[in-house]
């Protein structure tokens, strides 16, 4: 069951990402939106759609609403692509992992100018 909720998952990121992919060149998104990764549950009831936003904090805000209104669009579209007997309800969650690497990446870049200035 583990592996088959693992293809699921899989197959659930890369459709999601084609569909939002596709919003986003119609201009219905402000920033760059990236899926990156999807949760579903052991029962296949529910699943958590985690994605980033690389722009303002506007643009993460935007595209919190944009998804939430969208979702039961996009449930719909997963529907039509994929034929599965149950499609999970999912939500959008927020992932601030990029913001939070690209924190760290600052802060070993200044620990490296230090490092090269006391030599």
């Amino acid at each position: 069951m583990i592996d088959r909720i693992k293809r699921l998952e899989a197959l659930f990121l890369e459709e999601i990402s084609t569909i939002i992919s596709k919003m986003i060149s119609t201009g219905s998104f402000k920033g760059f939106v990236t899926i990156t990764g999807v949760r579903i549950s052991k029962d296949l009831r529910t699943a958590q759609v985690r994605y980033s936003v690389f722009g303002s904090v506007e643009d993460r805000i935007t595209t919190q609403e944009k998804l939430s209104i969208l979702r039961s669009e996009i449930g719909a579209m997963l529907r039509h692509r994929l034929h599965l007997k149950r499609i999970p309800s999912f939500t959008f969650v927020y992932d601030d992992t990029p913001e939070k690497a690209s924190k760290v990446e600052t802060i070993f870049s200044v620990i490296e100018k230090e490092k090269n200035a006391d030599k």
